[in-house]
C-alpha cells in the first residue's frame, strides 16, 4: 500500500476490509457479522467504515446490478483523443451511463471510456457525435461477445486485485420482473446503508420484510441479475496507485483464451470482444489487474502470456481518471 493508505488502515482495519471484500454474508447484519469475525464490535465496525468513507477509502457496500438484466448493450470506446482529452471526458463528465473514463498510456489511443445504451445503434450514433464534436480524429468500440468474469477486489495484504467467490457472470441473465422481484430492488441494494441494519431502507420502500428482501436478493445473485457482493473499495486510495488492461491477441476465436485469462487470480474483469469497424483491433481478448506498482502488473503481463498463450499481449496502464468520484 502506499504511505497514505498505510497510516490510514491500520492492520484491524485491514481485517474488516478483507472480511467484507472476500466473505461478505447474505444475511441481515453483514457488517455485525464481519466485526465479530474479526474481534471488533458491531458498532465499532460501522462508525470505522464511516469515517473510511468520508476518507474515500471505502466506495460502497452492496451489488453490482447486471447491466444485461437492464435490457443494455455496452462497449469499451477508445478514442484517439490526443490533446483534446479533457474536452471529450467533459462532454461524459454527466453522463449516468459513461461507468469508466480513462486517460491511458496507448500511443494512439488514449481515452477509453465504458458506456452504455439501450441498443448498438445509439451506443455508436453517442461516441461518433461526440468524436465529432470534439474534433477527434478516430475511435474503435470494442463490443462484449462474451464476460467470463466480474469480480473488483483488492488484497490489500498482498498489494495486488484478487477476484472473490462470486466472479461468474451470466450472459443472458433474466429481468428481475420475470422473477417475480421488483425491478427497483436491485437497485435499491446496489449501495447499501452503511448501519447494522443495511437492508431495512430498501424493505421499507418496497413494503417488504427486511427477509423478504433477503430471499429476493439471494434468488438475483443466483441467477446472475445481481453480483460481486460485498466492500467495494476506491483502489488509488486504498494504496493500488497503478492499474492495466491486458489485452490480448489471441491464437483463434479467443474463447480458450479468456477462459484461462479469467482463472488467474488477479483479473477484475474478463472480456472477448469484437470491434467497430470489424477487425480494426486485434487484441480483442481483455481484462484488468490493479496493483500497488507496476512491476507486480508486468509480472501478470508476463503470467498471462505463459498461461494463456496469446499471439501478443500488452499492458495498457491508466494515466488519470477522467470521471473521478464515480461509484461503479
Amino acid at each position: 500500500m502506499s504511505a497514505g493508505a498505510t497510516q490510514l488502515l491500520g492492520e484491524r482495519d485491514i481485517d474488516l476490509l478483507m472480511e467484507l471484500q472476500y466473505n461478505f454474508q447474505i444475511s441481515p447484519d453483514p457488517i455485525g457479522d464481519a466485526a465479530r469475525s474479526v474481534g471488533l464490535s458491531p458498532e465499532r465496525a460501522v462508525e470505522r467504515l464511516k469515517e473510511l468513507a468520508k476518507a474515500g477509502i471505502v466506495k460502497r457496500i452492496g451489488f453490482y446490478y447486471n447491466y444485461r438484466a437492464q435490457g443494455k448493450t455496452a462497449a469499451l470506446v477508445a478514442f484517439a483523443a490526443g490533446e483534446k482529452y479533457r474536452e471529450l471526458a467533459n462532454l461524459f463528465r454527466g453522463d449516468p451511463d459513461v461507468t469508466h473514463n480513462y486517460l491511458r498510456d496507448h500511443p494512439v489511443y488514449n481515452v477509453w471510456i465504458v458506456i452504455k445504451r439501450p441498443t448498438r445503434e445509439e451506443l455508436l450514433r453517442a461516441v461518433d457525435e461526440a468524436a465529432r464534436k470534439v474534433g477527434v480524429d478516430g475511435w474503435i468500440a470494442l463490443f462484449s461477445r462474451r464476460t467470463y468474469k466480474l469480480s473488483v477486489k483488492y488484497d490489500l495484504r498482498e498489494g495486488i486485485s484478487r477476484s472473490g467467490r462470486y466472479w461468474r457472470v451470466e450472459e443472458k441473465p433474466p429481468r428481475p420482473e420475470d422473477l417475480g422481484v421488483d425491478p427497483m430492488l436491485p437497485r435499491l441494494v446496489r449501495v447499501l446503508h452503511l448501519n447494522l441494519n443495511p437492508y431495512r431502507h430498501a424493505a421499507d420502500r418496497l413494503g417488504i420484510t427486511v427477509d423478504e428482501v433477503l430471499s429476493q436478493v439471494k434468488l438475483l445473485l443466483d441467477k446472475g441479475v445481481l453480483m460481486d457482493p460485498g466492500l467495494a473499495l476506491d483502489g488509488h486510495k486504498a494504496g493500488f496507485t497503478e492499474n492495466a488492461m491486458v489485452v490480448m491477441e489471441p491464437e483463434g476465436s479467443g474463447e480458450e483464451t479468456c477462459e484461462r485469462a479469467a482463472e488467474l487470480p488477479y483479473s477484475t474483469h474478463v472480456v472477448l470482444r469484437e470491434s467497430y469497424p470489424p477487425g480494426a483491433w486485434r487484441h480483442i481478448c481483455y481484462f484488468m489487474v490493479h496493483a500497488t506498482s507496476k512491476d507486480r502488473i508486468n509480472m501478470v503481463l508476463e503470467e498471462a502470456r505463459e498461461k494463456c498463450r496469446p499471439r501478443d499481449a500488452m499492458a495498457i496502464f491508466s494515466l488519470e481518471d477522467l470521471k473521478p468520484g464515480y461509484v461503479r
